[in-house]
């Protein structure tokens, strides 16, 4: 059964296409060797077969799947130098030339014009030195294309699993960022409707009109990788009337658009944060006193410019990053690393931030 099934495991393709090699290098020399010397091919085959080819093979496996893997996979020229030239000199002084020299002579009883086994050799030497190396130089130059289409691939292979796998962690962190992001929102908008109800205001039904856009922008529409700079300036719409109704006609806030916004995409989520931000500690959390201005604009060379400036007031004041800004960063590095400028000033009067990012433009 053992046998079986090593049987079946061979490699026919592997097996056929050296058969065929063998083939071709002896076909192909006995074709040229009677052409040049007019001798008989049928004759000159049978003697090739039984003393030529013999040795010929050896030279080739030997160096392909002992000295090959040995030294040069290894990088180990000057051993593979060393190595093949004592290899060839056993094997074609040691082996070849005995069996040709006998072979010929004893076996065919062919009529050779050298007389014993030192005058063969110097008759045959260069030639059987010359054709030797020259298949052992074929079938090496195969092997070596082989090899080295083979190590191109499995780079290749390596890099896309590696490109694959960065890929995989940075869709996994950006789902994390996300999950920490729409919480924040979903918790903040809510507690505005709560104060609504509370005070019983005739905008409770429009503030649901609005979280509900707002929700279904954060928790459906972003999803992607990109999207649309309009859905995102939409949603800072939303968000910035739900303030509005919040805080009423004691804040001053101002929201301006420049520039062509149309075919432009954007990472999602990216401008949300920062208005956020500002409201948080731009505007008293009871009366509304304070001031935030929104510019958003994309020049011609398709780059979002982003200014937020907010007032402080007291108790609000910044004290450090907090999650929305730190997260912000770090989606940024992710999404947008080396293509984006992001810049905070704070003073005792206003806190500001600054965002520059090249845009995706659709085809």
């Amino acid at each position: 059964m053992k046998f079986l099934d090593k049987i079946k495991s061979l490699n026919y393709n592997r097996i056929g296409t050296h058969v065929i090699f063998w083939i071709v290098i002896t076909l192909g020399y006995d074709a040229i060797s009677s052409l040049l010397f007019h001798g008989k091919f049928a004759a000159t085959l049978i003697t090739d077969l039984l003393f030529y080819t013999p040795t010929d093979m050896i030279g080739v496996y030997f160096t392909l799947y002992i000295l090959f893997p040995v030294f040069l996979y290894k990088k180990r020229y000057i051993g593979l130098g060393i190595s093949f030239l004592v290899f060839f000199f056993i094997l074609l002084f040691g082996i070849a030339m005995p069996l040709q020299y006998y072979g010929i002579k004893e076996i065919l009883h062919h009529n050779m014009k050298a007389e014993n086994f030192a005058e063969f050799v110097r008759y045959t030497s260069l030639q059987s030195i010359t054709i030797k190396l020259m298949i052992i130089g074929i079938a090496s130059s195969i092997k070596i294309s082989k090899f080295w289409f083979s190590t191109q691939i499995k780079q290749q292979i390596l890099v896309k699993e590696k490109l694959e796998t960065e890929l995989k962690l940075k869709e996994s962190e950006l789902k994390f960022l996300k999950s920490q992001i729409n919480p924040h929102f979903l918790f903040n908008s809510l507690n505005n409707l709560y104060s609504l109800t509370l005070q019983k205001s005739d905008k409770a039904p429009e503030v649901v009109l609005k979280i509900s856009a707002l929700l279904d922008y954060i928790l459906y529409e972003c999803n992607v990788s990109f999207i649309y700079l309009d859905k995102e300036i939409e949603s800072v719409k939303n968000y910035i009337e739900l303030q509005k109704i919040r805080y009423g006609k004691n804040s001053d806030i101002t929201f301006e658009i420049n520039g062509e916004t149309k075919d432009a995409k954007i990472a999602p989520l990216l401008i949300l944060p920062l208005i956020e931000n500002a409201f948080k500690h731009g505007l008293d959390k009871n009366i509304g006193k304070g001031f935030i201005n929104i510019d958003i604009s994309v020049d011609t060379e398709d780059t979002l410019n982003l200014l937020v400036e907010n007032s402080l007031n007291g108790e609000n004041n910044h004290e450090g990053e907090g999650i929305g800004i730190i997260n912000l960063k770090k989606r940024l590095e992710l999404q947008y690393p080396n293509n984006h400028e992001f810049e905070i000033i704070e003073t005792p009067e206003k806190f500001v931030s600054k965002l520059k990012v090249n845009l995706e433009q659709i085809s």
